[in-house]
């Protein structure tokens, strides 16, 4: 038995919403966009933790992620959608989301091989 690499850590409507937009294991999603993703849910969950969670959006976290400051680009219009169709992700479904990022990005179908 297989089991997909987002919905075994927990599986929401939310998280199902984003599976059937983006794959089992996101694999419509490449590399930079993952990495990009797991860095505006890490900024998400960290804000959420330090101000009025209610008060934090995922919207807000992409404007603030480090990407847009420090490498001078704007916020890839695939980022925008996926951080819209995610609008009041809980707290718990981020985590979710990013262990599933961690796995895809290191040993799945997000990993670097060496050039």
């Amino acid at each position: 038995m297989t089991t997909d690499l987002v919905t075994y850590y927990g599986q929401t409507p939310t998280i199902d919403q984003l599976v059937e937009n983006y794959g089992v294991y996101l694999e419509k999603l490449d590399r930079e966009t993952k990495l990009l993703l797991r860095m505006v849910l890490t900024n998400y969950v960290f804000m959420r933790e330090r101000h009025e969670p209610s008060s934090y959006t995922l919207t807000e976290a992409s404007r603030d992620a480090l990407f847009v400051t420090f490498l001078g680009m704007d916020t890839p219009q695939l980022l925008v959608d996926i951080c819209s169709q995610l609008n009041g992700l809980t707290q718990d479904e981020a985590e979710t989301i990013l262990s599933a990022l961690q796995h895809q990005i290191r040993w799945g179908n997000a990993q670097k091989f060496a050039s």
